[in-house]
């Protein structure tokens, strides 16, 4: 028996995707007043923009998946590049910020088990195979229009494309309104919806962890931890988690208000989800690096397929490691009997 795995297409879901900031939780009083105490110098991180503008960041995932069942194992990989962009319509008079955030181009290469790999580049043009047509539905156009408060926290938000969250964070940074000193710890709740075997969902609390680390040349360095809070002893819930389960750091302009470098690394494995000898682990990285303000949009362009060893010529892309189970943006959904992972 040969196991069926599909990569999910997570470039869909990327940078300005995710689910909607909620306001922080600030560390407890007695932490505060320890900071206030030793006089350490405090910062206000705020979100800055100017209408008109367009803010581009280019964005690279790495993911892969090892899985093994019933003796037989079957390896998938991904790596994904593009530019996503904010399309500033307008800066209120409390600094609200509304902008349109959008896909502007992408190239990708695909490998599950055995079989050919394929890839797909927007700028190049030519035919879309079907496991692309997602990403290449998005190019170019409003994906959501969203308005966020200086603090990161989304006030309104319309989408246009629907999209899944997929463990990258949410589209922005929840900063606490307060000036905050060095080694400051803030949070932010999140609950996940994950489907049992018998079709019913168990509601799963989490909460991603922030601390400011450290202040250079203006330049906050931030670090975070998603974490879990509801136990849970069931393998087949334990593997829909592995990709909300992650830790990373977001270096962020505090003159410029916005985020100049955010990296996420995941790297979980599951046992007996399927039976004893069950066994999958994914690994993963998310970059996401800002591009100069005046860095021209790339062409939406059509996007191209290639199959073969390698990605096309030309292509940044380059076969590298392995995506999990498909998520939507409150539950993953397993098909009856063996779990696939499907786009």
């Amino acid at each position: 028996m040969r196991l069926s795995w599909a990569l999910c297409v997570i470039i869909a879901g990327t940078y300005g995707t995710e689910l909607a900031a909620q306001p922080p939780q600030t560390q407890d009083p007695l932490q505060r007043s320890t900071a206030r105490a030793t006089g350490d110098q405090s910062y206000q991180l705020r979100y800055k923009a100017r209408a008109g503008e367009a803010i581009r960041w280019e964005v690279e995932q790495i993911a892969s998946t090892e899985t093994r069942m019933a003796g037989h194992e079957e390896n998938s990989s991904l790596r994904s590049r593009s530019v996503h962009s904010w399309i500033v319509d307008s800066v209120d008079s409390h600094d609200q910020i509304t902008f349109r955030n959008q896909l502007e181009s992408a190239s990708e290469w695909q490998k599950v088990g055995d079989t050919d790999p394929v890839s797909f580049d927007s700028v190049k043009g030519g035919d879309v195979a079907d496991i692309f047509q997602p990403t290449a539905e998005k190019i170019g156009k409003p994906i959501a229009t969203i308005t966020i408060d200086p603090y990161g926290v989304v006030v309104n938000r319309v989408d246009h494309i629907k999209t899944t969250e997929l463990g990258m964070g949410a589209v922005t940074i929840p900063f606490p309104e307060q000036p905050i000193p060095i080694d400051f710890r803030w949070e932010t709740p999140e609950e996940v919806m994950a489907r049992r075997k018998d079709k019913s969902l168990k509601p799963i609390k989490t909460r991603i962890v922030y601390t400011l680390r450290s202040v250079k040349e203006g330049i906050a360095t931030i670090s975070f931890r998603r974490e879990v809070l509801t136990p849970v002893d069931d393998p087949w819930i334990e593997m829909q988690l592995q990709q909300k389960i992650n830790q990373g750091s977001i270096l962020f302009d505090i003159g410029r208000g916005r985020v100049t470098k955010k990296t996420v690394q995941w790297d979980e494995q599951v046992q007996g989800f399927e039976g004893s000898d069950s066994f999958l682990r994914y690994l993963g990285s998310y970059t996401m690096t800002l591009l100069s303000d005046d860095s021209p949009a790339q062409a939406p362009g059509s996007t191209s397929r290639a199959s073969g060893s390698s990605p096309p010529t030309g292509s940044p892309l380059q076969p590298l490691p392995p995506v999990p189970p498909e998520r939507s943006s409150s539950y993953v959904k397993p098909r009856d009997g063996a779990p696939i992972i499907r786009r």
